[in-house]
Parts: structure tokens; sequence; C-alpha cells
């Protein structure tokens, strides 16, 4: 290789590393279950969520800051291989150990978990495993993205639930 080859190859190949290091390290939950039997997954960018005007903001301010990317994610167990509770202890156990789950005191029997990255009220990813008692019931994960304030995670916990009933 001459020299132009290689000064282009390794600014090639450092253009390619600060790509992959942007992307979320909790995409490695949805790139494991695309594509697999039982799961359906979408998502909403920022111009989608712009034009169609997904407001997490109500009258008490739950959320506040900018929202990049909405991801769904639902896993039904009576297509896919594995049981309700097996894909969603698979999902969450992907997720780095800098994500943080969010624990309410007040609320040890709940239906769904939240986990962060971020600190204070201040995150740029939540995301939000719904369970389901039913064993062969749908779980769901909702993730949002973006440099968002959090003063009620209850509330986000809610857009979430909502997300897996529509």
């Amino acid at each position: 290789m001459d020299f132009i080859t290689k000064v282009i190859f390794i600014i090639g190949f450092l253009l390619a590393s600060l790509l992959l290091s942007a992307q979320s390290k909790s995409d490695k939950i949805y790139d494991t279950f695309s594509g697999k039997e039982g799961v359906t997954n979408f998502s909403f960018n920022k111009n989608m969520i712009d034009a169609v005007d997904i407001d997490l903001n109500d009258e008490n301010q739950h959320v506040s800051g900018d929202l990049h990317e909405i991801r769904f994610l639902s896993y039904n167990p009576e297509k896919g291989e594995l049981s309700g509770p097996e894909f969603l202890e698979k999902a969450i156990a992907l997720l780095p150990s800098s994500y943080k789950k969010y624990e309410d005191p007040e609320d040890d029997d709940s239906d769904a978990e939240i986990w962060l990255r971020g600190r204070g009220k201040k995150y740029s990813e939540c995301h939000v495993f719904i369970k389901n008692e039913d064993p062969e019931g749908n779980r769901f994960v909702i993730s949002f993205y973006g440099d968002f304030n959090v003063d009620d995670l209850d509330g986000l916990k809610k857009v979430g639930k909502d997300f897996s009933e529509k």
C-alpha cells in the first residue's frame, strides 16, 4: 500500500470507529431480538416525533427536554423461543452495568421496570420493560433517547405502558 492509501484507510477506520461508538450501548437489545420469531419492533426518529407531535409533557411537566428517538419492541412468547419472563430477563441483561434501575420504594410489585442512563434528573436514555402476569402474555420494551429531564419517572412509566396498549 502506498502512503495515500494507508492514510485513507486509517481515516476511514477512525470514522467507522467513531460512528460505531456513537451508537447507544442499549442497541444490543434491539439488535439481538430484531427479526426473531415473535418479535415486532419499530422506532420513531426525531422527524417523525415532530411530525406526529408526540408530547410527553402534561400539566405537571413530568418530562422536558429534547427527545430524539423512541423505540418499541414487542415480544409474543407463543410465537418465540423464550417464555415472557425469560425474554425480559435476557433483554435487561443486555444493558451495560452503567445503566441504573429505578427503584420505586412505594411500588415493589410493579408491572414495569425502568432502567436509566444518566444522573439525577437528567437522562439520555430511559428503557421501560413492561411485564405481564400471564407467563404467555406479550412483553414490551419502550426506549426513549434524547437529552431530557425527568421530574416524575412514574409519568414516563405511564407513557411507556400507554405505548404498549396501543
